[in-house]
C-alpha cells in the first residue's frame, strides 16, 4: 500500500504512542491482510503543503450480521468515503457520520413491518458497533512509519424509534456533514473540527457545546463579511431530536433535557440572542449584530449569580434597542424583533436553579446560533403568565433567512 508497512500491534507491548512491531507466522500475517483489505478503510490525510499520512480503519462489531456488515461497509467505501484531503480531524468526524448514515439507509423497514418487528430491528448505533479502531502512519520519506494506534467510539444519541423518525435522524446527520464541508484545517479551522470530532466520537453533550461556542463567533464573523458564503447552521429540529437522547444528572437524580429546551421563557430568550446575532444586520433588517455574546454568556457559565447578571446585561440591551426601533420598523413595514419579559428571565432563572448554570447557559448558545426561528411577529409579545401549548405556538418555527 505504497510502502505502508502494517506491524501487529499488542496492546501490553503498546506504551502511549510507541509501537512495538512483533514476529508472527506467515498465516496470521496473510489472515490479518485478507482482513484488513475487505473490511478496512485507508485514506490518505493531508498533514500540511505536499504533506500526506495513512489512517487506516476497521470497524469493531458487536451485534450485526456478517452480511449487513460488509454492505454497509461496501457502500461507505465505493459511495460516500470520507474526505482525506483536509486534515485528520475532519476525517475521523465524517467517517462516522456517514458510517451512521449508511448503517441508517440500511435499516429502512419495508411499509409491511411490524411495530414489534420494527422494535427489535432499531437500536442505538453504538449498539450494533461500538467503535472505530486504526492505525495511523506519519510519512518518513519513502516509507510510513506507526505514528499513533486509536479508537474512534459512536454516537449512542442515534437511536430512532419510529420509521419517522429514522428519516428525522438521516436529515440530522446531514448538517453537520455540511456544516464540515466548509472547514479545512488548512484554513485555520483545526479547533472547530476537533471540538467536533470529539462530540461525535463520544458521549458527552459537553463536547458539543464547547464546539457550538467557537462556531458561533464563526458564524457571525461569516454573516459580517458581504464577500463570504452564509454559514451553515444547525436546526433547532435536529438539536431538538440530538437533546431528547442526553440525560442530565442533578442531586442522583436524572433529569430530562426536553424541560428546559420546551420551556417557554428559554425559548423566548433564545430566539432574542438569535434576532441579535444570527437574524440581524442594519440594512437587512433594521438593527445592528452583537457580536462575542456566545463567548460572554459561556465565559461566566460556571456561576449562577455571574451568568444570571451577564444574561440580565443582554436583555436590558436587547430591550432597550427594541424601544428605539420598534416605531421605526412599524413605518418601514418590517418585522419586528421578538420582545422578552421578566418572566421569561424568571423561568430561565428557575431552569438555572434546577439544571445549573452550565448546561442552561450552553444549550441557550446553541438554540440561540441555531436555523428555524422565523421571523419575529407581534404575536411574540403574548404574555406567558399560563402554561399551555399555544405559548410554544407563539414562536413560531420557519426557515431562517440566513440559511
Amino acid at each position: 500500500m505504497l510502502g505502508v508497512y502494517l506491524p501487529l500491534v499488542s496492546q501490553k507491548e503498546s506504551n502511549g504512542n510507541k509501537v512495538d512491531s512483533q514476529k508472527t507466522d506467515w498465516l496470521s500475517l496473510w489472515l490479518i491482510a485478507g482482513g484488513l483489505f475487505t473490511f478496512g478503510i485507508a485514506e490518505r490525510i493531508k498533514i500540511a503543503e505536499r504533506v500526506y499520512d495513512w489512517r487506516v480503519v476497521v470497524l469493531e462489531p458487536q451485534d450485526i450480521q456478517l452480511s449487513k456488515y460488509r454492505q454497509v461497509l461496501d457502500k461507505l467505501r465505493q459511495l460516500h468515503p470520507p474526505s482525506g484531503g483536509h486534515g485528520i480531524a475532519r476525517f475521523d468526524a465524517e467517517l462516522i457520520l456517514r458510517f451512521c448514515q449508511e448503517l441508517l439507509n440500511h435499516h429502512q423497514v419495508p411499509a409491511n413491518t411490524e411495530e414489534d418487528e420494527f422494535d427489535d430491528f432499531l437500536q442505538p448505533i453504538n449498539h450494533f458497533v461500538s467503535s472505530f479502531i486504526g492505525t495511523h502512519f506519519g510519512s518518513k520519506g519513502q516509507v510510513y512509519g506507526v505514528k499513533e494506534v486509536f479508537s474512534l467510539g459512536l454516537p449512542g444519541w442515534i437511536s430512532p424509534k419510529t420509521s419517522e423518525e429514522l428519516a428525522d435522524y438521516h436529515n440530522v446527520l446531514t448538517e453537520p456533514l455540511l456544516i464540515l464541508s466548509t472547514l479545512s484545517a488548512e484554513e485555520g479551522h483545526s479547533e472547530l473540527l476537533a471540538a467536533y470530532r470529539d462530540f461525535i466520537t463520544g458521549t458527552n453533550l459537553f463536547n458539543f457545546f464547547r464546539f457550538q461556542v467557537i462556531y458561533a463567533d464563526y458564524i457571525v464573523k461569516r454573516l459580517a463579511d458581504p464577500k463570504a458564503k452564509p454559514p451553515r447552521l444547525f436546526s433547532l429540529n435536529g438539536l431538538n431530536l440530538m437533546v431528547k437522547n442526553f440525560n442530565h444528572r442533578q442531586n442522583d437524580q436524572e433529569l430530562n433535557l426536553t424541560d428546559i429546551t420546551q420551556d417557554p421563557g428559554f425559548l423566548r430568550i433564545a430566539k432574542a440572542i438569535n434576532s441579535a446575532t444570527v437574524y440581524a444586520g442594519k440594512d437587512e433588517h433594521g438593527w445592528d449584530r452583537i457580536y462575542g455574546l456566545a463567548q460572554r454568556l459561556s465565559s461566566q457559565a460556571g456561576s449562577k449569580k455571574d451568568f444570571i447578571i451577564e444574561l440580565s446585561i443582554f436583555l436590558a440591551s436587547y430591550e432597550n434597542e427594541n424601544l428605539r426601533i420598534d416605531e421605526e420598523l412599524k413605518k418601514k413595514g418590517k418585522y419586528p424583533r421578538i420582545w422578552t419579559t421578566k418572566d421569561d428571565l424568571d423561568r430561565v432563572i428557575n431552569l438555572i436553579e434546577n439544571y445549573g448554570s452550565s448546561l442552561v447557559a450552553n444549550l441557550l448558545i446553541a438554540y440561540g446560533y441555531a436555523k428555524g426561528w422565523g421571523k419575529s411577529k407581534e404575536s411574540d409579545k403574548t404574555d406567558l403568565s399560563i402554561e399551555s401549548e399555544t405559548e410554544l405556538d407563539n414562536i413560531e418555527e420557519g426557515e431562517n433567512d440566513n440559511d
